[in-house]
């Protein structure tokens, strides 16, 4: 992190309408930092990635200028790898994580070998949100399903910033409730609907928070995260493909008409997608300011 503040502190600018929520990103002006590698706090991160300007998170988009500019000089970019576990069983969470264009899932591991994804996350959210609470230590593994980038914080530094009882606390409630219902609709859907419903749901889901048409997924890997066998991915897949709704090379799926692809999904997608959407507005109004200017640092 070290890094990163003494890169971008002294010159960064932010230009945006404060507490705006822009899904087409948050401009940050400063053309003289372009990457950052060698971040080696957690062993984890050493590749170095293109900081293109654009913050595309909707928790920290929705937070007004003076509450970002806080933020923003304890932030690093970093890329994420897929099947990276950003945290394992049992693991403290020492970092929080606001995806950009990654995409993780919260993944369960069960005593007979067999696994299910709980929550999917992606722009729309954060990892680490039960550190903020003090929780135990997790019991499931974080892993990263969509490569790709993401702002992290210290949680220390985060937790600070929620006990003000400022805007990032009520931004964080209301995400917080939201996926509480996102897990209780998971509950429902895994018991209730059928396998090549939930796929679809699924894919619509991953899609929405990767932002393309191209997964890099394989059937394997879906099998792990709806807990089902690869046999019956495939067989779900193949049907899908024979009515043009998606198409597959080994190791990626491609979604060819979304609009069929929504009716095949199950009502689950219809109801989260409610209700990450009553969030956002919710958001854009509470946190909305007249537009400004924040510089951060000299």
């Amino acid at each position: 992190m070290k890094e990163f503040e003494n890169t971008i502190a002294p010159t960064l600018s932010v230009e945006r309408p404060v507490g705006m929520v822009n899904t087409s990103g948050l401009k940050v002006q400063d053309p003289s930092f372009s990457s950052v590698g060698e971040i080696r706090r957690d062993g984890v991160f050493d590749q170095r990635i293109p900081f293109n300007g654009l913050l595309t998170n909707k928790l920290l988009a929705a937070l007004p200028g003076p509450d970002f500019a806080r933020l923003l000089p304890h932030m690093e970019p970093v890329s994420l790898s897929a099947s990276q576990n950003l945290y394992s069983f049992g693991d403290s969470v020492s970092f929080a994580y606001f995806p950009e264009t990654v995409v993780v899932t919260h993944l369960y591991f069960l005593e007979d070998g067999s696994t299910t994804a709980a929550a999917l996350i992606g722009n729309e959210g954060m990892i680490g949100l039960s550190a903020i609470f003090a929780s135990a230590p997790q019991s499931y593994a974080t892993q990263i399903t969509i490569a790709g980038s993401a702002l992290r914080v210290d949680i220390d530094t985060l937790r600070q910033e929620f006990f003000r009882g400022e805007a990032l606390q009520k931004v964080l409630l209301r995400y917080a409730s939201l996926r509480l219902a996102q897990l209780s609709q998971k509950a429902v859907c895994n018991g209730r609907h059928r396998l090549d419903e939930r796929l679809c749901s699924w894919l619509l889901m991953v899609q929405d928070r990767a932002g393309q048409n191209r997964l890099r997924l394989t059937h394997e890997q879906i099998a792990h995260h709806l807990g089902a066998r690869r046999a019956g991915i495939t067989d779900a897949c193949n049907a899908l493909r024979s009515k043009g709704v998606i198409n597959y090379r080994r190791g990626a799926i491609r979604i060819s008409n979304r609009d069929l692809l929504e009716q095949a999904a199950c009502e689950c997608y219809a109801t989260l997608t409610h209700l990450q959407r009553h969030v956002n507005v919710i958001n854009s109004l509470k946190t909305r300011e007249p537009a400004r200017t924040i510089r951060t640092g000299g």
